[in-house]
């Protein structure tokens, strides 16, 4: 007997590939519906063993490969959800290169497997990250592969989902983007893997707003934030390799504490004082308003006199300057070892700028930063 959706075969209805092509041939919009609804019906209603499965699968394959877009939305739009269907084609669909077709199967079907959702990572953009982010369930493995895009639109899809399971590692690691990408912030302060080291990390880049939420929910003392500082730019130092190094990160982060007026003396200092020459350099350029490279030019530049005239600038105290003049040594010469005669030379120089000609000199060097 054969019935509507199919015929039988060892007691077992199958799929009618002429059937399915007479559908498939009334390229209407109610055509395509009935299609769509005929193949989702045939595996609602039939339970397939293996061999079954390979057929219909086979079927719908060739079917699909021919199929116009419209076709394959319908298809992928009826089948998404349920979790009867031939795993083949639902993979060939999650991997459409249309993400109208592709999108609900890759948030919705239960047939894809952790493996899938990898392999479509790895290959696709960031439209099928995005979907795959806002399945109903991620897994920390899938999570973790999904940050490692560094694409903010997919992580803050990531983040945004409470289901995902993003782990310890995922976050650490969306704080690091988070330097960047201001709008992961707040989303990210809001998810419950959020403990009082990660939210202590934030509290280095964020508004001052996020940072009365960070106080109000993890109340932590001046001490437990400084050493959290402390590592966090340990970290990125690491990470610029050479001693005078700065990372994109590091120079965002200066520029954060820029924006928020926090790029005193007393932070230089103290970042110099831990060895992070490289932040240091970030820091410096973001108060005085060059680039890093121009700064490194300043502190090296003839026994640092650059630097002093730099420094003058900024209208530091003597024995700010004094401090800075000295920690700096290292990035002028490699040697930590402090120059009396070189730090009393320094401090009648400095001492001897006036103001005008300070400004005179800064405006010509803004003009031309090769004069330096």
């Amino acid at each position: 007997m054969t019935t509507s959706s199919g015929k039988k075969d060892r007691g077992v209805n199958i799929l009618d590939p002429q059937e399915l092509l007479g559908l498939a041939q009334d390229t209407t919009e109610g055509g395509r519906a009935r299609l769509a609804t005929a193949v989702s019906d045939f595996f609602k209603e039939h339970k397939l063993n293996e061999r079954e499965q390979g057929i219909a699968s086979d079927i719908m394959l060739n079917l699909l490969k021919q199929a116009e877009l419209d076709l394959r939305q319908a298809l992928a739009d009826r089948l998404a959800v349920q979790d009867d269907v031939p795993r083949d084609l639902m993979v060939y669909l999650a991997n459409d290169d249309e993400i109208s077709v592709a999108g609900k199967v890759l948030m919705h079907s239960p047939v894809l497997t952790e493996g899938h959702l990898l392999e479509i990572i790895e290959n696709k953009g960031s439209t099928h990250w995005q979907a795959v982010a806002q399945r109903p369930a991620v897994s920390a493995r899938v999570s973790a592969l999904v940050v490692d895009t560094k694409d903010v639109a997919t992580i803050l899809s990531l983040i945004d989902n409470e289901r995902a399971d993003l782990g310890d590692t995922s976050v650490k690691k969306i704080v690091r983007i988070a330097l960047k990408s201001e709008e992961l912030q707040a989303p990210l302060l809001r998810r419950p893997e959020v403990d009082t080291d990660t939210a202590v990390s934030l509290y280095m880049i964020v508004s001052q707003e996020l940072r009365r939420q960070i106080i109000e929910r993890f109340p932590v003392g001046q001490q437990y934030i400084d050493r959290a500082f402390e590592v966090l730019v340990q970290e990125l130092s690491q990470e610029a390799r050479d001693q005078g190094g700065v990372s994109p990160e590091m120079a965002v982060l200066a520029k954060r504490f820029m924006d928020r007026n926090e790029v005193t003396p007393d932070l230089m200092i103290r970042t110099l004082r831990r060895g992070q020459k490289g932040f240091f350099v970030a820091l410096f350029a973001q108060r005085i308003g060059f680039t890093p490279d121009t700064v490194m030019r300043m502190v090296q530049n003839k026994g640092g006199k650059s630097f002093i005239v730099a420094c003058r600038h900024l209208n530091m105290m003597k024995s700010e300057f004094a401090s800075i003049f000295l920690l700096s040594r290292g990035l002028r010469s490699g040697d930590k070892i402090v120059d009396q005669h070189e730090l009393a030379m320094a401090l009648k120089k400095y001492d001897s700028l006036k103001a005008q000609d300070v400004t005179r000199i800064m405006v010509s060097w803004k003009k031309n930063p090769a004069m330096i």
